[in-house]
C-alpha cells in the first residue's frame, strides 16, 4: 500500500527553490522602496519650494536684489498658509523641522533661484514681525 504525501527530498527541494526566489526579490523589492522614498522626498521639497514661489508671487517688493539672499523658514510659509502644516519627510517617517527647514531665495539675472535646505547657512531671514506689519 502506497502513502500519499511528500517525501522529504520533495519538501527539502521546494524549500530550497522559495529560499532561492526569496533571496532574488527582497532585495529587488527593497531598492523599489528605497526608490520610491526618494521620489516622494525630491516630490516634497519640490512642494516646498512651490509654496515658496508662491510667497515670492505674493510679496515681490521684499524679494531680495541682486547678489544677496533671503530665507523663508517653512514654518512661516505655513503659518500663512502657502504649504500644508503636515509636511512629512519619507526618509525619517517624521515632519520636516519648521525652523530648520527653510528656502534660500536669491536673484540670478533676471530670474530669482529657490534652495530648500533643512541644514546648513541661512541667508538674511525674513522678519516675520516686519513683514506682518507691512
Amino acid at each position: 500500500m502506497r502513502k500519499k504525501g511528500f517525501t522529504l527530498v520533495e519538501l527539502l527541494a521546494s524549500i530550497t527553490i522559495l529560499a532561492l526566489l526569496a533571496l532574488i526579490a527582497i532585495p529587488a523589492i527593497s531598492k523599489q522602496i528605497k526608490n520610491g522614498k526618494s521620489d516622494l522626498y525630491n516630490s516634497q521639497i519640490e512642494n516646498i519650494k512651490s509654496a515658496a514661489l508662491a510667497w515670492g508671487t505674493d510679496n515681490l517688493f521684499k524679494l531680495p536684489e541682486d547678489d544677496t539672499c533671503i530665507t523663508v523658514t517653512l514654518g512661516y510659509l505655513k503659518e500663512l498658509g502657502y504649504i500644508d502644516n503636515s509636511v512629512i519627510n519619507p526618509k525619517t517617517n517624521e515632519e520636516f523641522d519648521n525652523d530648520n527647514t527653510f528656502v534660500s531665495i536669491s536673484k540670478s539675472g533676471n530670474s530669482y533661484l529657490y534652495n530648500v535646505k533643512t541644514t546648513g547657512n541661512k541667508c538674511a531671514l525674513v522678519d516675520e514681525e516686519i513683514l506682518n506689519q507691512e
